[in-house]
């Protein structure tokens, strides 16, 4: 989400404007009050480049969101996906859930790519399985967002 999800300003110490780089959409989202010390305390892009700027390390290997209770419908919807496929138009069209390998699309175009090009190839490598899915999809003109 760290593609997507940009703070444009700081309101205050706990509100802030961000904006959609895939829509352009803006909207004002706060800090929950019980994250508020973690989230200043914290800065993710040290830990995850690409990360939301509002995920915060939460302590064994649990990351949490620091604007849930106001966070976009976007990510309402995004479902802590460990990939995302756009298409041309930037509209979500694929993705795989969670830390597996599962992969759901109702795109016929791009479910017969992955069952040729990526679901029957063996990687144990994790990192090196997802450079494999971006490369692959992002060569045949999807947008993958990891």
């Amino acid at each position: 989400m760290g593609e997507i999800i940009e703070i444009l300003e700081e309101l205050d110490t706990s509100s802030f404007r961000i904006g959609f780089s895939v829509t352009g959409e803006e909207r004002i989202v706060s800090i929950d009050p019980e994250k508020q010390e973690l989230f200043r305390f914290q800065d993710i892009k040290t830990l995850q480049p690409m990360a939301c700027p509002f995920l915060r390390d939460a302590g064994n290997k649990k990351y949490v969101c620091s604007v849930h209770s106001s966070r976009p419908e976007l990510c309402r919807q995004y479902s802590c996906y460990r990939i995302l496929v756009l298409d041309p138009q930037d509209k979500r069209i694929g993705r795989v859930t969670g830390a597996s390998r599962f992969f759901t699309t109702s795109d016929e175009d791009l479910r017969t790519l992955w069952n040729r090009e990526i679901a029957g190839v063996v990687i144990p490598d994790e990192k090196c399985w997802e450079e494999h899915v971006e490369q692959t999809l992002t060569h045949a003109g999807y947008r993958v967002v990891r």
